[in-house]
């Protein structure tokens, strides 16, 4: 037998024709099974790495073989590759000498004992001693094990062996590796061996963690009563009693707040109590005595405003509209959804001006909730059939002045434009049409105001130096929409002035941040996880990273986009580049925009294999690019809640009609080259079937081709954008516009940055 422990240090060295680590990991990561088969089918595992692919390939792919994944992972946790995965050769690990545990070792380490707990392979008393082998450190799997060792041992009694486990790990790695079960646990071990005031101690800080699981709380609160006594619960002060409500039932609550009164009028000692407290108010419509708490916990109010928010949403929830707007007013914060909620309670209420100047301040402060730009428009433009009556200028410009110049602002500029047209102001039209660009740089509406308004457009003259500062740059971009055919005078040219503000500095911060993660252990780590697809295990690591070092939103972002850029995960890469633009407020418009950061949101991952099947399609990679972006946004593992799945996002049945049409016989949705080969066939379908146009092509793949042929029956009269305003179904609308602006980004990244 191989022992490829040793072999895979060696053949690091001193193999070139396997293989890269890295490259196996992006395999992995990605699903494509299918290059790790074809690649195995001539060559035999020799290093861990390449047994940890085999163990991946027989649980995740379509054809894998649940008895050979069992055996390799008894192989590479043994060492030797086995021949068998018998119950002895399992035991064998009991005694063997552990190697050094590398990430994949962990992984296999904990997946084979999930695997042999389902086999019932070992006693309870051989799982503990399986589990105890394992070396404890700021790491996932460590956690996961620990969790279930406390968790077996509590079942056998073995409390001091808790105490014991529990006290040898070192105390900086405890506050990561103590899950709220494991600390409740430890709590209770304490208890049980003598140590009272060390066990309360433990489970108060256990009630403090936040997100506590209801059960957790429930279980202590059973050992409390047991322990302390029935009903001692219930005499605890008001800081530690709050912390134990969820475990409260109803009835009690009721006589609990009846008989004790000073608990609303108690300075709280924990967030989460006050937290507990001033939900229970709410929910069960004691608003008088949330008022109460709330203002003797003036500290924790203003430490989290979005909290007050949180409750406002359940008073509106239940039409308690006056107490909603009431608490919001009490308790102002600086979290959007303050505005949010005021606006829609207002609406609920028919206070229309009101409602008005809410909607219009949370747009201000988040302008991309799509839900709430289409409310504005509903509330500006009264549509009845083909007329439209329109508020007066001033609520347009009211809007325009409060939300943000971003893509997202393109609807209400069209519709202001269209109002302007409407009120037959013509001189002020065409001042608004030689500066539309800046107020939606980079929106689907761009194109969309430049085909409706050309002929008035046309009526200006062209900048002739349109990069002799930013505002000759915004009118010739007003002239052009910034199509690449209208604006040869900006392609290739550096644009670099008209830049965002803050858009270079994030650009080389980005460019910094892979350093910084491979400089730090425990991002390392993280980024060691999200190499081999285990996404939930590298952000338990950085979140936990986050919370400790009491790191903002922001700084999460950046380490998740240094962490995609390290491991080729595209998908954490652009979604959280976006996340940063938007946090800056910064318009996502690869015009106007760095490499650095244009090459981020509008990446071309798998494009050999776009490449393939566009071309076989006879259809431009740019729309398959534009819809997977849409879709998926470059997550091979991506599901809907419709259970759509992969980067083209293939319902089941779908694929499984085009895969009987094509020949396909075995096949993953998630596998990329499955996805794209599907999803592309099927987009090439319906570009055929609607003249080639991505626009109406991109509705049927979202509402269905039955759809949209009843939709154009129903609504269309020939203008598609007039259309595209009418169509009944929000999300294909929606659709339409994001993924046609991402084929227009695409184009630009083409043929002004040669990208």
């Amino acid at each position: 037998m191989r022992h490829f422990w040793l072999a895979s240090r060696i053949l690091l060295f001193f193999t070139t024709s396997l293989f890269a680590d890295t490259d196996l990991q992006y395999l992995i990561k990605s699903h494509q099974w299918g290059q790790i088969e074809n690649y195995f089918r001539n060559t035999n595992p020799s290093r861990e790495s390449e047994v940890y692919s085999l163990i991946e390939f027989h649980d995740k792919a379509p054809n894998g073989d649940k008895e050979k994944r069992f055996r390799y992972l008894i192989s590479l946790v043994r060492g030797v590759f086995v021949t068998e995965s018998s119950e002895e050769e399992v035991r064998k690990i009991l005694t063997q000498t552990m190697p050094f545990q590398t990430t994949l070792f962990k992984l296999s380490y904990w997946k084979l004992y999930t695997e042999i707990t389902q086999r019932n392979y070992l006693t309870p008393i051989e799982r503990i001693q399986f589990l105890n082998r394992l070396n404890l450190e700021e790491d996932p799997i460590c956690r996961r094990l620990l969790d279930e060792l406390v968790r077996l041992l509590a079942a056998n009694n073995q409390w001091k062996e808790i105490l014991d486990k529990i006290n040898s790990i070192q105390e900086s790695h405890r506050r990561y590796l103590l899950t709220g079960d494991t600390q409740y646990r430890f709590g209770k071990a304490k208890l049980i061996l003598g140590d009272e005031k060390a066990a309360v101690e433990e489970w108060l800080n256990c009630l403090q963690r936040e997100g506590l699981a209801d059960s957790t709380v429930q279980m202590i609160a059973a050992d409390w009563s047991k322990y302390k006594g029935s009903g001692s619960i219930l005499q605890l002060a008001p800081s530690e009693l709050t912390l134990l409500l969820p475990a409260i039932n109803n009835n009690d609550k009721e006589a609990l707040f009846r008989s004790r009164p000073e608990i609303f009028s108690t300075r709280l000692s924990y967030y989460e109590g006050y937290k507990h407290l001033t939900l229970v108010l709410t929910k069960t419509g004691k608003t008088n005595e949330l008022f109460r708490v709330l203002r003797t916990n003036k500290t924790f109010v203003d430490m989290d405003s979005s909290w007050i928010v949180s409750l406002a949403d359940i008073l509106y929830q239940q039409n308690k509209f006056q107490n909603a707007i009431e608490l919001l007013k009490t308790f102002p914060g600086k979290d959007a959804g303050y505005f949010r909620v005021l606006a829609a309670t207002y609406d609920r209420l028919g206070d229309r001006e009101m409602y008005f100047e809410n909607l219009v301040l949370y747009l201000g402060k988040y302008p991309f909730n799509l839900f709430y730009q289409d409310r504005l428009i509903e509330y500006l433009v009264d549509r009845k059939g083909e007329k439209s009556n329109y508020a007066p200028i001033q609520k347009f410009e009211r809007a325009l002045a409060e939300i943000p110049n971003l893509p997202v602002k393109g609807r209400l500029v069209y519709w202001y434009l269209r109002s302007l047209k409407e009120s037959g102001d013509t001189e002020k039209l065409k001042k608004e049409l030689r500066r539309y660009y800046a107020l939606c740089p980079g929106s689907y509406y761009t194109r969309v105001i430049r085909e409706e308004f050309l002929s008035i457009i046309k009526e200006g003259n062209k900048p002739d130096n349109p990069t002799y500062n930013k505002e000759y740059l915004f009118e010739y971009l007003s002239y052009t929409a910034g199509i690449p055919e209208e604006s040869y005078a900006l392609l290739g040219r550096n644009l670099g002035f008209a830049y965002p503000k803050d858009s270079y500095e994030l650009g080389n911060k980005l460019g910094g941040m892979s350093s910084r993660i491979q400089g730090h252990k425990l991002l390392n780590l993280a980024k060691e996880y999200f190499r081999v697809g285990e996404d939930s295990l590298g952000l338990s690591l950085v979140n936990f990273h986050v919370k400790r070092e009491y790191l903002s939103e922001e700084e999460k972002d950046e380490i998740l986009v240094g962490i995609g850029d390290l491991t080729y995960n595209t998908y954490y890469t652009a979604f959280h580049t976006r996340s940063l633009l938007k946090r800056h407020l910064i318009p996502d418009d690869p015009i106007l925009l760095p490499t650095s950061i244009s090459t981020r949101i509008f990446p071309r991952p798998h494009q050999s294999i776009v490449s393939r099947y566009a071309q076989e399609n006879d259809i431009s990679e740019d729309k398959v690019y534009a819809l997977m972006r849409q879709e998926s946004f470059f997550k091979e593992t991506a599901t809907s809640r419709s259970n759509a799945r992969g980067l083209m996002q293939i319902m089941p049945a779908t694929g499984k009609e085009l895969a009987s049409r094509m020949g396909i016989t075995s096949y993953s949705l998630y596998e990329p080259e499955t996805s794209i080969r599907l999803g592309t066939k099927f987009l090439a379908y319906l570009l055929k079937s609607n003249g080639n146009e991505l626009k109406w092509a991109s509705i049927a793949y979202n509402g269905g081709p039955g759809n949209l042929r009843k939709w154009k029956k129903s609504v269309y009269t020939g203008d598609f954008n007039h259309f595209l305003e009418d169509l009944p179904y929000k999300e294909s609308r929606d659709y339409c516009r994001i993924v046609v602006s991402n084929f227009y980004a695409y184009d630009i990244m083409k043929k002004y940055h040669k990208l």
